[in-house]
């Protein structure tokens, strides 16, 4: 009997151990907050703005912390962050529009307030381990009497 219960403690003891383990909350990769892929487009007067900046700030005002994530836009407006070396840590972001450096000063003006993301009064999540697509298009207001060069054919 003596040897019997000694053989049945350690089993109990592992039997407990490993549900412990197992229970929701507890220490294992599936506690760890998943990363997100993020990409989208950015349009001016419905034409892609190519080589233009976006950038993702952490939105401190809904618990976020860290370091502004910057992406330049392809040729065809698009543009796919990445933080550092990989995907986007889920959160609330303040979202930032420039266009080139190069812009014309033909085409419409791009707006000062949207180059800063605490006054562009652009905020996106992003949710953990899913995939966003966010369009920015832009839309500036022409003046009728503006001369033809202001607007793109």
């Amino acid at each position: 009997m003596r040897r019997a219960f000694r053989l049945l403690v350690p089993l109990l003891s592992l039997a407990a151990g490993a549900g412990a383990v197992a229970l929701p909350g507890g220490c294992g990769p599936s506690a760890a907050p998943k990363e997100a892929t993020v990409r989208g487009r950015v349009t001016l007067q419905g034409y892609p703005v190519a080589g233009g900046t976006v950038v993702f700030a952490p939105d401190p005002e809904r618990g976020g912390t860290g370091k502004p994530i910057r992406a330049a836009t392809a040729a065809d407006g698009t543009f796919t962050l990445r933080a550092g070396d990989g995907p986007v840590p889920p959160g609330w972001y303040r979202v930032a529009l420039a266009a080139p450096p190069g812009h014309e000063p033909a085409d419409p003006p791009f707006p000062d307030q949207l180059r800063r993301p605490d006054r562009s009064g652009l905020v996106r999540e992003v949710a953990a381990g899913k995939e966003h697509v966010f369009e920015f298009a832009v839309e500036v207001p022409v003046a009728a009497d503006a001369p033809a060069g202001l607007v793109r054919p």
